[in-house]
């Protein structure tokens, strides 16, 4: 988690020191409490220290003066752009939630709402919750920040849409421009995440463009030259085997992961692939075939390939912007064969 320093600021004259809180962080725990369990913290001291000093100098007869109101601490880059989802997090939780309680809308919709809310939640509380300078509200003469996103009362299915749209679009263009390998995969994984569940409320404005045209001849990690050549091993065998609608399905992902295999092998990635692949030979759920299951695996596994390829490809590349590109499309690949994602697809801290 990315917390700012900041410093004290010469008198407040009672105000509240600009700290900092994180609105939808985890609240501090017993290790933040100073050695052998006294609760002397740093800013405990420094008061102390102040508040002696003050009565020393009031008692010699000298005045202090009133000071001047406190400034807030300049945010890095990538702060700015983590706080700003943070942002972006809470308002699809906010919305989400007016969605979710209102009466208006059906008995499907609401708990898909619900989900949204709860995943946007647990995405808050990974990026470290919205920061605010002041713990308490403070006098207007004092610098401060946005006041936390939130929905109107009236929100409605399209505002959760619209919320997620332009959520998926912050996070896309942060992970492609992050500096931190962490950064960046959190970012995509952030991506993938508010792009299927932007699906569920609302079609994609259009079609992506494929990911062999964004990487532009970029070579890939031969981990997921092997993964991608496995997706298109499962889906030709899939292919072979079912009936419509589910050869159809596998026809199409095969024609993407060749393409993907086929131009990563020309642009010179180590080739490590295997002359076949090993199925699932028992599910777990009865309601789902070996053929399904496998088909779920295959993608899943690119997802969370991506998701570690944009972390190591070089940032604002053509390799970062395709296992973006690549992490979205494999997570729609896999939901359309029925996988459940977690609140961030792929990503592991």
């Amino acid at each position: 988690m990315n917390t700012r320093r900041t410093p004290l600021p010469t008198q407040l004259n009672g105000i509240p020191s600009p700290y900092g809180d994180r609105v939808g962080a985890s609240p501090r725990t017993s290790g933040d409490i100073g050695a052998a369990g006294h609760g002397l913290t740093r800013r405990t001291a420094v008061l102390a220290v102040g508040t002696a000093l003050t009565a020393a100098l009031g008692g010699c007869g000298l005045r202090l003066g009133k000071g001047s109101p406190a400034s807030l601490p300049s945010a890095s880059a990538a702060e700015t752009t983590r706080d700003g989802l943070a942002r972006q997090a809470a308002l699809i939780s906010s919305t989400a939630g007016v969605v979710a309680q209102s009466g208006g809308v059906d008995s499907t919709t609401a708990p898909l709402a619900e989900g949204v809310k709860q995943t946007a939640d647990a995405q808050l509380e990974t990026l470290g919750g919205v920061w605010q300078p002041w713990p308490t509200q403070v006098p207007s003469s004092y610098p401060t920040v946005a006041p936390v996103p939130s929905a109107s009362a009236g929100a409605s299915v399209q505002d959760l849409a619209t919320a997620l749209a332009d959520g998926s679009t912050l996070a896309r263009r942060a992970a492609i421009t992050a500096t931190s390998e962490q950064d960046a995969r959190l970012f995509t994984s952030l991506t993938v995440a508010w792009s299927l569940q932007h699906d569920l409320f609302a079609p994609p404005s259009s079609a992506d463009t494929p990911r062999v045209e964004v990487a532009q001849g970029s070579k890939i990690s031969s981990g997921l030259l092997t993964s991608y050549d496995a997706a298109r091993y499962a889906m030709e065998e899939l292919a072979a085997r079912s009936d419509d609608p589910q050869r159809t399905q596998a026809i199409a992902d095969s024609k993407v992961a060749t393409s993907v295999v086929n131009a990563a092998v020309a642009a010179g990635t180590e080739d490590k692939r295997l002359s076949a692949y090993v199925a699932p030979t028992e599910s777990t759920d009865p309601n789902v075939s070996t053929q399904v299951l496998w088909a779920r695996q295959v993608w899943s596994n690119i997802v969370s390939g991506e998701v570690q390829e944009a972390g190591s490809a070089k940032a604002s590349s053509p390799a970062r912007e395709a296992a973006v590109t690549g992490a979205v499309d494999a997570a729609r690949r896999a939901t359309a064969w029925g996988t459940d994602f977690s609140s961030l697809p792929g990503y592991a801290a």
